[in-house]
């Protein structure tokens, strides 16, 4: 399936890139809008229901929770995009790796007709018809599954296509786009709720959360460890301020050392990473199978031979889909990095007695 040329549709027009950063041009017409987190600029002209929502999308897909559309400011939650379903769910779609495992995790594989095409797990999942990649899902294909409801997300940007897309065909939809540890079970309980399997997932949430107070009983009493997860390689990314994934490097025992930077995610380069130090890189890259992850090629840049983590051959690779997809698995993530975590907190109480000696 090719990826699509425009950004997103609405039911009167097509939104085109302009190769100006944040700037969309309409098929038919020509307007234009202009978008970031800071502020959005739509034409009033065209200021329809169906574009509000596409905007107010795409400021959750990088990480916002605040609209100011037109000078006019408001805050905004992934759940203001939700169309719950009005009947029991039968046919179910998922459109996100993530959303999948929720519902795995609820035991409620049974009731999915289709997923995007990177969801595999759990492993029954893969037999399901693919939908496409979850940035540009085929709508066509998803409306003839009859769906009685569709999990989306916006935890990527470029996700808000999808949102469009189901729009215009106005099925059903919960939209997910976690910022925490919190949203995330959040999230779990409500598509219990919305599928008829709240029981399973107050349970799946008690677990998470059984597991996550035992790890950060572990790692009490020790200096944080300051933690660079690496999203992509070249040019580098790092999750930002509006990622969840700062909170599960502190359960295991670090701090994000971007954790300041705005948005959900933040491109960095060499010199940033050699200023904040880290003492431990973890390279987990958005759509990288685990068996491909190369921790040599990072330890072999020159550009960041300054840095504690390099010099001391401190670069890990962990599974994107323990780390990147916001579900009830993000525990196991949390567990593997406080692992490695450990191994530099032991060594600092080791080489103490020989500072103060000396």
């Amino acid at each position: 399936m090719a990826k699509p040329d425009y950004a997103f549709k609405t039911a009167s027009h097509s939104w085109y890139p302009t190769g100006r950063d944040g700037v969309y041009r309409a098929r038919p017409g020509g307007a234009e809008i202009a978008l970031s987190l800071e502020r959005q600029e739509v034409p009033h002209a065209l200021l329809e229901p169906g574009l509000k929502r596409a905007v107010t999308a795409w400021v959750i897909a990088r990480g916002g929770r605040t609209l100011h559309l037109n000078g006019r400011k408001e805050s905004v939650s992934p759940r203001q995009l939700d169309r719950p379903p009005t009947a029991p769910v039968r046919r179910l779609v998922s459109i996100a790796p993530s959303n999948a495992e929720i519902v795995g995790a609820l035991g409620a594989v049974g009731l999915l007709v289709g997923v995007e095409s990177s969801s595999d797990f759990p492993p029954e999942i893969r037999r399901l018809p693919r939908l496409g990649p979850d940035l540009h899902v085929d709508m066509e294909a998803l409306s003839t599954l009859r769906p009685d409801l569709v999990l989306a997300s916006l935890t990527v940007p470029g996700m808000e296509r999808n949102l469009a897309g189901l729009d215009v065909l106005g099925v059903p939809v919960l939209v997910l786009a976690p910022g925490s540890i919190a949203e995330i079970e959040a999230d779990v309980l409500r598509v219990g709720e919305a599928i008829g399997h709240a029981d399973q997932a107050r349970h799946a949430v008690d677990r998470m959360e059984a597991d996550l107070r035992s790890l950060r009983e572990a790692r009490e009493a020790r200096a944080p460890v300051r933690v660079f997860l690496q999203w992509w390689h070249n040019p580098m990314f790092s999750p930002a301020r509006a990622c969840w994934t700062n909170e599960l490097i502190e359960h295991a025992g670090g701090v994000n050392v971007f954790r300041d930077l705005p948005g959900q995610s933040a491109q960095v380069g060499p010199e940033a990473v050699v200023a904040a130090d880290p003492e431990v890189i973890f390279i987990s890259w958005c759509g990288v199978p685990f068996g491909r992850l190369n921790a040599a090629r990072v330890l072999r840049r020159k550009d960041l031979g300054a840095v504690t983590a390099i010099r001391e051959g401190r670069v890990y690779a962990l599974d994107e889909a323990l780390l990147g997809r916001p579900g009830p698995r993000v525990v196991q993530g949390v567990a593997r990095m406080a692992e490695y975590i450990r191994g530099v907190s032991d060594g600092r109480t080791r080489r103490r007695p020989d500072a103060e000696h000396a």
